[in-house]
């Protein structure tokens, strides 16, 4: 008796899995990591100096300009020099160190207005660093001096932070003070409806997201905002098997934003759930066209042959098998370089030239000629992730600094008037520093690429698993044509 093909499990391991998420989280607030305070009331003319310098970018030379005076006596208000000094730690990157500035010096005399903004920027970075409860800590301190956006944006914080904490009723109260009429009304808004539909009140929240995802609008966050709002409108009415509902949410997405491969995978997935799959090979066939580092892509890579294998067109089904494999085979060897450009410091290189390019306002061109390598391909995921873009910045500030030392070392001949035993007690100084630095540096290094190679390697592990499963469905093709056509030898 043949076996019946149809009923071999074609499907890949990860696909029905991941599209069960239903991403129903809070939209993460686009924040850099960089914060800037608007000081005011500064008179001190070597702590405006130091200000000049950081709203240059030369956030280092503010730092060690401001302190040297501190400790040559030259600075007139020592509590304003600590804030001071905290805010451009925080501009620098060094959140910790800006931290213990704060938390000593913050109950000072300093204008409310500048404590208000302070405690604003640390509550910020700490919920970037995953410190919810130091984040709202830090809100609390904020009183009523900010200006109406960073009003507006410091409630959607607060919202956002309650909401990762599943706290989503008091989030809802927060985010009502949020001014729809804003720049983060539209953000309050689709945080409203995420929280409202995990209060219970699911119609109520599908109602709310469903008008952030018809709105039209040609500003790109926008149009990013709506996708998302479909997206989790469409995996949410999939996971209920709701599929005919799900694809009227998908159907206004677009082709080419950030969300498209997700929802081309999600609508192959809305016509295959309904046993339709002549139509769900339309966006995976679409799909496999795309680069093939996109999970989605990925996926849709092994839900194509199993679409073929479910319409008993058994040679296509091993065809796209086959291309998987291949496909899969020089991705991992990708993954290989990128290993090896890890390894030999070139991968790290490219994502500080990366970092430095959005911080001095994005160079598109510059970028995409770091992205377009065997190994650029990874950089992106692993610069999303904020642990790593701070461990990043912190390696590229203090590559800087060591910079910085060597170059003072080389001139220290230069200046005439400091006398022998002054100049030796400056370069062993210096020499002491150096050593400091060069340690933190190799830490700093060694953890990024630790990180980097763990991102790798989950990739990679994803991929063989695919490749392996691609192989085995391509076996029993072949079992099930021998079965029933014989070898041809008979």
């Amino acid at each position: 008796m043949c076996t019946d093909l149809r009923k071999i499990r074609f499907a890949p391991l990860a696909l029905r899995a991941l599209l069960r998420h239903c991403m129903l989280l809070s939209l993460l607030l686009a924040t850099s990591v960089h914060a800037e305070i608007i000081w005011v009331g500064v008179k001190d003319p070597n702590v405006k100096d130091a200000l000049y310098e950081s709203y240059q970018g030369r956030h280092f030379n503010a730092i060690t300009r401001l302190q040297m005076a501190q400790k040559l006596g030259r600075v007139l208000d020592q509590e304003q020099v600590g804030v001071v000094l905290g805010g451009l730690y925080l501009a620098y990157g060094f959140h910790d160190h800006a931290a213990k500035i704060f938390e000593t010096v913050l109950g000072s005399e300093q204008p409310k207005e500048v404590r208000d903004q302070a405690w604003y920027f640390l509550a910020k970075t700490r919920y970037q660093r995953g410190n919810y409860a130091g984040a709202l800590q830090a809100l609390d301190k904020v009183q009523d001096t900010l200006d109406f956006g960073l009003t507006q944006e410091r409630n959607l914080l607060e919202a956002t932070i309650l909401m990762k904490q599943n706290n989503y009723l008091d989030a809802l109260k927060v985010l009502k003070k949020v001014n729809e009429r804003s720049d983060w009304g539209l953000y309050a808004k689709f945080n409203k409806g995420v929280a409202i539909y995990h209060l219970g009140r699911e119609m109520e929240g599908v109602k709310i997201l469903d008008e952030v995802g018809s709105m039209n609008s040609r500003d790109p966050e926008i149009k990013a905002l709506k996708d998302k709002a479909n997206l989790v409108l469409s995996y949410g009415f999939l996971d209920k098997e709701k599929p005919d509902t799900a694809k009227t949410y998908l159907e206004r997405m677009q082709l080419t934003g950030p969300f498209s491969n997700k929802a081309l995978l999600a609508l192959g997935r809305a016509y295959s759930d309904k046993k339709m799959h002549k139509q769900s090979l339309l966006p995976w066939l679409k799909l496999v066209e795309r680069h093939p580092s996109d999970p989605a892509v990925q996926d849709a890579m092994m839900a194509v042959p199993y679409a073929y294998g479910q319409l008993e067109a058994y040679k296509q089904s091993l065809e796209y098998y086959e291309k998987a494999m291949l496909s899969f085979q020089a991705e991992i060897e990708n993954i290989n370089l990128a290993a090896d450009a890890v390894g030999g410091g070139k991968m790290l290189e490219g994502m500080i030239r990366i970092a430095q390019y959005e911080d001095e306002g994005g160079d598109e061109r510059k970028l995409k000629v770091v992205l377009n390598t065997p190994e650029g391909r990874y950089l992106a995921p692993l610069l999303a992730s904020y642990e790593f873009r701070e461990a990043l910045h912190n390696y590229a500030a203090l590559r800087l600094s060591l910079g910085k030392l060597e170059g003072w070392s080389a001139r220290l001949d230069t200046y005439k008037n400091l006398t022998n035993e002054e100049q030796q007690a400056f370069e062993q100084r210096i020499g002491r520093v150096q050593s400091k630095v060069i340690l933190l540096v190799e830490k700093y290094r060694h953890y990024l690429q630790s990180m980097a190679y763990d991102e790798l390697e989950r990739r990679k592990e994803r991929l063989v698993n695919y490749f392996n499963e691609a192989r085995f469905s391509v076996a029993q093709i072949y079992d099930y044509a021998s079965k029933r056509w014989g070898t041809g030898n008979e």
